[in-house]
């Protein structure tokens, strides 16, 4: 009842919010119109300008699972996160969630297909995947649009923040 009551609600909420935008800038006596295509310029100007470095996360990405890093990456760590009582199957999630997003959500799906959604591996990669950032992607993307050259202080509390995010769900999926 309540789940589809949430599902009728959902579905009003983003032409809710532009129609409110809209009733608004014409309460304002705003020009909705060329504010609107000055936004959009300014969208696509700010997309060709980190386009270079999603395309090098990209290809970062294919080359380390076509060249067979990956594997090599998996069997090198696997008696560490062993030792850490990190399942091995998680362990190619955990190397490419901070890199990309949608590559970890393949990945989760695979998971989720071969050991089932209330598994323990399969809670552990769908919770991994929902509360840990994409480092990498972050930092190449914000960074890479605004020229900040220095990161060194962000990329070290994302890592901490992503190895803390590990263990944390590890931990919760635990107890569910």
């Amino acid at each position: 009842m309540i789940a589809s009551l949430l599902n009728q609600i959902s579905l009003f909420f983003i032409p809710g919010i532009i129609t409110t935008v809209i009733f608004f800038g014409i309460y304002k006596k705003a020009p909705i119109y060329d504010l609107f295509i000055e936004g959009t310029k300014d969208g696509l100007k700010t997309a060709i300008e980190i386009l270079p470095f999603i395309i090098a996360i990209f290809i970062g990405i294919e080359s380390l699972v076509s060249s067979g890093a990956m594997e090599f990456l998996e069997r090198v760590l696997g008696p560490v996160f062993q030792f850490l009582r990190i399942p091995k199957e998680l362990i190619s999630m955990i190397l490419l969630r901070p890199v990309s997003g949608s590559g970890s959500l393949v990945l989760v799906e695979k998971i989720v297909n071969q050991y089932g959604p209330d598994s323990f591996i399969g809670r552990s990669a769908s919770v991994m995947v929902g509360s840990c950032e994409t480092v990498f992607y972050v930092l190449a993307v914000y960074f890479g649009a605004t020229s900040v050259k220095n990161i060194r202080h962000a990329f070290s509390a994302g890592m901490i923040g992503y190895i803390v995010g590990i263990f944390a769900s590890l931990i919760a999926c635990m107890y569910i």
